[in-house]
């Protein structure tokens, strides 16, 4: 990979999605600043800000989740994809620059428009009543302060709770559900997040029935006399190395797609 072929390409895909970083900065500005303003206006002794910032954190990481289906979306029409394969790049630098964008400008960009929209909301709250001057940026810091209250749920071998091991547990799990949705985006040309979203529900449906399945099979085997010895290692084992290999095949297959994209494709699948 050439450095500096590859900061331009970067650049141009930033140019090329500038309209969209300006819309998530603005949209989360929007989000801190809008509702504290209404507030102010109809019940000057309360404030939104807390509130919404556990919105604005749930959306930051709903959009994480389903960034990777919007992989293909600066390439659906036919001149995009033209203009797209006469940039002096390589394919490899394209993917990664337009990876880079969604997954790491636009939510740089949507923390921007927070912070800059809670700083001026809690202006307006200190002028209008400063009683009812909050910070909605409170809300992140809380939730960093409180984590371990959510890891604990997860032990380590000896029975005692394991906030770090659980914090990867469930970190490798989202970058899972990551993956899939950058495999969905790949796969469908029209309407990719939503036809992510929909697969996403569809397999979870799936996966929740086969759960309940299994538990029943389980129970009937237990109520019967027999005795089943689960080993805590081999499925903390199977779990890492199961989740390993589906990031390492969604990731190779949006490349791989992406890399051999037609100037014409089918309506519906990237073949």
């Amino acid at each position: 990979m050439n450095k500096n072929r590859f900061l331009q390409v970067l650049r141009w895909e930033l140019l090329l999605s500038k309209r969209q970083i300006t819309t998530m900065a603005l949209t989360f500005f929007g989000m801190v600043v809008i509702p504290q303003i209404l507030t102010l206006v109809f019940r000057s002794s309360s404030s939104s800000a807390y509130t919404m910032g556990i919105l604005c954190a749930i959306a930051l990481f709903a959009y994480m989740l389903c960034s990777g289906a919007l992989i293909f979306s600066s390439l659906r029409s036919r001149q995009q994809r033209i203009n797209d394969f006469m940039l002096p790049a390589s394919n490899k630098e394209k993917f990664v620059a337009r990876y880079l964008v969604l997954v790491v400008a636009m939510p740089l960009a949507a923390l921007a428009g927070f912070f800059v929209g809670d700083v001026l909301q809690y202006l307006l709250s200190l002028m209008i009543n400063s009683d009812a001057a909050q910070w909605a940026t409170s809300t992140l810091t809380e939730g960093l302060n409180n984590n371990g209250g959510i890891f604990h749920f997860y032990t380590n071998l000896n029975g005692e709770p394991s906030p770090v091991e659980g914090f990867f547990v469930i970190l490798l799990g989202t970058i899972v559900q990551h993956a899939c949705f950058l495999f969905f985006g790949s796969i469908y040309h029209k309407h990719p997040l939503v036809m992510a979203i929909l697969t996403w529900m569809g397999l979870g449906i799936v996966l929740l029935m086969i759960g309940a399945f299994a538990a029943r099979i389980l129970a009937e085997f237990l109520h019967s006399g027999y005795t089943i010895t689960l080993y805590d290692a081999w499925w903390k084992a199977l779990y890492y190395i199961v989740n390993i290999i589906i990031i390492v095949f969604c990731y190779r297959f949006a490349y791989h797609r992406y890399t051999r994209l037609q100037v014409i494709n089918n309506q519906w699948i990237n073949k």
